[in-house]
């Protein structure tokens, strides 16, 4: 299973390109742990769907290449997202448009950096100061670093349980204003996007039940 979710990086692009309705999509790799790793995790993927609309997303579940998905998997986890706040350009694209999205028991949040070649040393060594302070914020309940290319194409993909913690990790607290800062006069990126989603729905199984929480708190 873990060769042929490596392999689909390259070679699901021609089945995902004629999935009807597909906006814009991004087969991702993570790393080890929780946040940002130097450690690749090969045992997990994401992959990242922006549909025209809850219709074309259901019908995609019958495409083969989805169903293989699916058979070869050991667990999924579907988060189903309404983005209410976005920035910042994805390869030249703003792939996700503000909607009027409910409000639920749980938001989340996708950040992502394109890092500059001659900024990979000073990006990585102010990592670690960052990933210890967040471990320990309890309203963060679920973190998983995502990426398209190791080291210089790095996302992260974060579940709190309200939005005031976390714009007070993300703006207040100290380590990581300081990384911000630095990003910002240093110029660290090539590109940066940031997004906030209400979370509509979780879905799936995962062989450590770690969602199972999560699920009861989107649908008690």
């Amino acid at each position: 299973m873990r060769w042929w979710a490596f392999k689909q990086m390259q070679e699901a692009h021609s089945s995902l390109k004629k999935l009807d309705g597909l906006d814009f999509y991004k087969l991702l790799g993570s790393g080890a742990g929780e946040g940002f790793s130097l450690r690749p995790d090969w045992s997990v993927y994401a992959f990242l769907q922006v549909w025209k609309d809850e219709a074309h997303a259901k019908q995609a579940q019958n495409d083969p290449w989805m169903a293989n998905l699916e058979n070869r998997s050991n667990g999924q986890i579907h988060f189903t997202l309404s983005p209410y706040h976005s920035k910042g350009t994805w390869n030249g694209k703003a792939p996700f448009k503000k909607e009027d999205s409910p409000e639920t028991p749980l938001m989340a949040v996708i950040t992502r950096a394109s890092i500059k070649w001659t900024h990979l040393v000073p990006f990585w060594l102010s990592v670690p100061a960052v990933s210890k302070v967040i471990a320990k914020q309890e309203s963060l309940l679920f973190q998983k670093g995502i990426g398209e290319w190791p080291l210089i194409e790095q996302a992260t993909f974060s579940v709190w349980d309200h939005e005031k913690a976390m714009k007070d990790f993300a703006y207040q607290q100290k380590e990581h204003r300081a990384v911000v800062r630095k990003t910002r006069r240093l110029k660290w990126y090539r590109e940066e996007q940031f997004s906030r989603f209400a979370v509509l729905n979780i879905e799936g199984y995962w062989p450590n039940q770690q969602f199972d929480h999560l699920r009861k708190l989107v649908k008690p």
